[in-house]
């Protein structure tokens, strides 16, 4: 049996390799000689190239053709990241197999991508699913015969960095207030729309034991989550640590129609009020108590929905 652990890890383990080592820009222009030669040394037939800057002057998107295929692509000035190609199946066949056994069945794929690299019968496949009239990208990892993770969420992109100075003043001023916490990276975050949010990764001493928590800012460098490491109980099978959600948290729960089957324990582990430096967040998680397909979410202070992840299960 499988765990939800499991199934994130072996996921974004792919995108945790997409590092910016090369923080410099290497030319003036929208985009460098050099990004374009990376294309072309791998897709030499490449036509109709269309770059769209995801982190300014560091990475690219890419879109272009090859012969029939239309293809997409991480770039930098120094090498291609990932590469998809566009397929006009719906979706694999044993991802709709998947599906079909989830509490989240019912929606539509669209915009399926095949990872280029993989070798057969192993697959990676990132696909558009609109799931009761809200599209996410669903990862889909199916390798050595098996299924090695299952999720979607609004995500598009993840990069990692490890230079504080490249992010907003406000976040570095934020980050350098506390002595008691050391920064350690960041996962920039790009979202369907291209909004970027940044997560931010630090340590602390917590009773003489490493520790380590998140904090999560939006493109104009204001906090609107962190994790619960900050506050987190001992005993994560406790109660949490608040008597009620606030009214419009409860509210968009109770409308939401993909939570309709499920359900959360009123344990530490699935519900939390993060605190910390005067502020607070939300994080929920709500299972299937039939599938044990899971939902987590994740709430600012004023009970604006920040992030929502959902994780199919397997065995």
């Amino acid at each position: 049996m499988r765990v939800v652990v499991l199934c994130i890890l072996c996921l974004f383990s792919v995108a945790s390799c997409n590092q910016v080592n090369h923080l410099e820009p290497i030319e003036p222009e929208p985009v460098p000689a050099k990004v374009i030669a990376q294309v072309k040394q791998w897709y030499p037939d490449a036509e109709n190239l269309v770059f769209k800057p995801l982190l300014e002057k560091l990475v690219w998107e890419v879109k272009f053709d090859q012969g029939i295929d239309k293809y997409l692509t991480l770039v930098d000035s120094t090498k291609i990241w990932e590469t998809y190609r566009y397929t006009s199946e719906v979706a694999p066949p044993k991802l709709l197999e998947l599906l079909d056994k989830s509490a989240l069945k019912g929606g539509t794929f669209t915009a399926n991508r095949e990872a280029i690299g993989f070798i057969m019968p192993n697959h990676r496949n990132r696909l558009i699913y609109n799931l009761y009239g809200t599209d996410y990208v669903f990862d889909w990892l199916y390798v050595d015969n098996r299924v090695a993770g299952a999720a979607f969420d609004t995500r598009l992109y993840s990069f990692l960095l490890n230079d504080l100075s490249v992010l907003p003043q406000s976040v570095q001023a934020f980050i350098n207030a506390d002595p008691n916490i050391k920064f350690e990276g960041t996962e920039v975050k790009v979202l369907l729309n291209y909004e970027k949010f940044y997560q931010v990764m630090v340590s602390f001493d917590k009773a003489g034991v490493k520790t380590y928590a998140y904090l999560l800012f939006n493109e104009a460098g204001n906090l609107r989550w962190f994790s619960r490491g900050f506050n987190e109980p001992e005993d994560l099978n406790g109660p949490p640590n608040f008597d009620k959600l606030p009214d419009v948290i409860q509210q968009y729960l109770d409308a939401s129609p993909e939570l309709a089957s499920f359900s959360t324990q009123h344990i530490a582990s699935m519900q939390w009020m993060g605190e910390y430096r005067g502020f607070k967040c939300y994080n929920i998680r709500y299972i299937n108590n039939t599938t044990f397909d899971s939902c987590d979410l994740e709430f600012d202070a004023e009970g604006n929905l920040i992030n929502k992840s959902f994780f199919i299960y397997y065995q």
